[in-house]
């Protein structure tokens, strides 16, 4: 088993204990040192009894007041043993006691910018290394859902074209349906992504305002129709009060449902069946997706649900995808103060709800990214 000596390294210098352990710590460290000094003959320098403590506290402490507190200690110590001598103290005394704070303060101060670049290095890598996931999911996507849907286009194409055999009507009504139903969906693909990608851009100013849940539900119901009856899933959706409202972005609210639909529809098998309904509770509208499809582990839900599983099983019919389409969601509802559940139970069924404030509010600006 290799040891990764960085995350090692990481737990011992930016630790996550408490940080009044570090502050009472911190502060015993320099009141042992300040009864050296006072024990000890003035003519020794104190320096070494204050500085592995300022280090420690500089570093490891969260805040700043204990840092001064400890200077503030170092420093009375240092007059009292000056003072202390003829009770008078000299020039040479009192220019010896403020280089050595002023040394404590400088060792201090450095500690402080080195641990604010350390950590906003540290951030800029989790970016970093989030990104290049988001990268390598978007890669994925395209390289397979849209790929696929090219090359089965350009395999119908070829069927149309190819010299030495005319196909019938049927025939090439059939590959042009076929074709038909194989851009639409890439063409969905296509708008989840670019939806994503704009969501992404920093800096872009998102728009979050009432959105009707009724008709944006029979949108992603009806587009999803289709592959419910191909695969023989009945597609159901309950009634829906046409007074309930969303605060958010529809297209990015209408990205989400249609993947929960997706999702559904991927891990429910022929005469199963696929549910859509919302409703307003608590001042939040809440829209849920229900299959009776294969369900879900508890561990691999509760790494769907923390944002840990990006990986994608097989649907019942082998269907591969990328488990971009629910980071995807997760990353969208989050932008509008919402959030997501799910509920699963192996070889039942699997319920996703989305929670959004409802839209009575007024209409605000999220900021993205």
């Amino acid at each position: 088993m290799r040891i990764d000596w960085r995350d090692k390294a990481a737990a011992i210098f930016f630790p996550s204990r408490p940080g009044w352990i570090v502050d009472a710590s911190g502060v015993l460290l320099v009141l042992v040192g300040c009864a050296i000094d006072l024990s000890t003959d003035p003519a020794y320098s104190p320096l070494p009894f204050f500085i592995l403590p300022i280090i420690y506290v500089a570093w490891f402490s969260p805040r700043r007041t204990t840092s001064w507190v400890c200077i503030a200690l170092m420093t009375t110590s240092d007059l009292i043993v000056a003072y202390s001598d003829d009770f008078l103290i000299t020039y040479v005394e009192a220019y010896s006691v403020g280089a050595q704070i002023a040394t404590v303060t400088l060792v201090y101060w450095i500690l402080r910018r080195l641990r604010a670049s350390a950590l906003a290095l540290r951030e800029a890598k989790s970016r970093l290394e989030t990104l290049n996931r988001e990268k390598d999911l978007l890669f994925g996507v395209i390289s397979h859902d849209l790929r696929g849907a090219l090359g089965v286009m350009l395999a119908s194409s070829h069927l149309m074209t190819r010299p030495g055999r005319r196909l019938t009507d049927e025939q090439t009504r059939m590959i042009a349906d076929r074709n038909e139903i194989t851009a639409q969906r890439s063409l969905v693909v296509l708008e989840d992504l670019l939806e994503w990608s704009r969501l992404q851009v920093g800096g872009t100013v998102v728009s979050a305002q009432p959105v009707a849940i009724a008709p944006l539900v029979d949108a992603c119901v009806k587009a999803a129709a289709h592959l419910a009856e191909e695969k023989r899933v009945r597609l159901i959706a309950e009634d829906i009060s046409d007074a309930l409202t969303a605060l958010a972005d529809e297209r990015a609210l209408r990205v989400v449902v249609r993947n929960l639909i997706g999702n559904a529809l991927k891990f429910t098998g022929e005469g199963g069946a696929v549910k859509v309904a919302a409703w307003a509770a608590d001042g939040h509208c809440v829209i849920c997706v229900k299959d009776s499809g294969t369900g879900i582990p508890e561990e691999k839900l509760r790494q769907l649900l923390s944002g840990g599983g990006t990986s994608s099983a097989r649907g019942v019919r082998g269907e591969i995808g990328t488990g971009f389409g629910l980071s995807m969601c997760k990353d969208i509802l989050q932008r509008f103060g919402g959030h997501m559940d799910a509920a699963s139970i192996v070889g039942k069924g699997s319920e996703f709800s989305i929670c959004l404030p409802c839209g009575e509010s007024a209409r605000v600006a999220v900021a993205a990214g």
